[in-house]
């Protein structure tokens, strides 16, 4: 069957689109998927990179393949904008890959010294695709961990003066722009990032009922959490933990996610990721009583003068 691509048009259904896929990809991938509908969510509607704040850049940051029904069926995307990518493409179609692989490698290799992406440990196929184009797997790991919230219906509740709340409850937002430029260390100027966060609460995943913080008795924000709901598979990917550098070490974001897997639960949530990708994040998640896991390789090739992959 015939198949074409072209670039993201912002001012379409091409964003409900990817999401669509992303969640249909998600629901035969369950313990292998390349992006969860949370991340892509994010690449929209997080413009704490300021390359999203301009519609136009979009097209250069993501190519979409449709099949002869001109039905979604995989996309290339750039997270940040940048030389790293990765490439979703629905289970039926991969086949593809490879193709979507060279078209990275010619479209985007020409602007940077090296391309970098990213494959599940257990997609063979990709991982050869990878090679054979010259890509070099990196010593880079980010490690998703799969819990079943069921587990954590017992979880203890902190006693006071600490207070687990969503923002929901709490609705202090400033409090809890305090606490992530702590642990981000990230300003830039206030009423840009109050904006931004103000826009990222207007995306279609967000919900303030699991936007998670541990409260002390002044009402500071002292650690933080969310989890990001796919209804349709009834997962969620937990992101954003974070705690004041103040205050780590005391155990709070341990304390934080062990509470927000019991409120997943609470509300029929089954299964939650959280993903990690230096080592204290992945040692932390390691520890909170994972079900299953799957780690995903960095992948590397360095580009000649003339813009193609230089295999060694």
């Amino acid at each position: 069957m015939k198949t074409h691509h072209r670039p993201f048009v912002y001012e379409s259904s091409d964003f409900k689109l990817m999401c669509a896929l992303v969640v249909r990809d998600n629901a035969g991938r369950r313990e292998s998927f390349v992006w969860h509908v949370a991340r892509l969510v994010d690449w929209k509607y997080n413009l704490i990179n300021s390359k999203r704040r301009f519609p136009g850049n979009y097209a250069r940051a993501a190519q979409l393949w449709f099949n002869y029904y001109d039905e979604l069926i995989g996309f290339v995307i750039s997270e940040e904008f940048d030389n790293q990518f990765d490439i979703l493409v629905l289970e039926e179609y991969t086949y593809l890959y490879p193709e979507m692989l060279r078209w990275a490698g010619s479209e985007w290799g020409g602007q940077h010294a090296h391309l970098v992406t990213s494959a599940v440990e257990t997609h063979a196929a990709r991982i050869t695709a990878l090679e054979e184009a010259g890509y070099q797997r990196t010593g880079e790991v980010e490690m998703t961990r799969i819990f079943d919230t069921a587990l954590f219906r017992d979880a203890p509740y902190p006693a006071a003066p600490l207070s687990f709340q969503s923002m929901a409850e709490n609705k202090n937002y400033d409090n809890q722009t305090l606490l992530r430029v702590s642990a981000w260390r990230n300003p830039g100027v206030k009423q840009t990032d109050d904006a931004i966060r103000a826009y990222c609460r207007t995306s279609p995943i967000y919900d303030a009922r699991f936007d998670f913080v541990l409260v002390d008795g002044s009402g500071a924000h002292l650690s933080g959490c969310e989890a990001f709901i796919d209804r349709v598979n009834n997962t969620a990917e937990i992101e954003r933990v974070c705690t004041h550098p103040d205050h780590q070490n005391k155990g709070y974001s341990k304390m934080t996610l062990l509470c927000c897997m019991r409120v997943l639960h609470e509300n029929h949530i089954p299964t939650a990721y959280i993903t990690g990708g230096y080592d204290k994040t992945i040692y932390l998640y390691g520890k909170l009583g994972h079900v299953n896991e799957f780690s995903r390789f960095f992948y590397q090739l360095e580009m000649t003068g003339d813009g193609s992959g230089d295999v060694k």
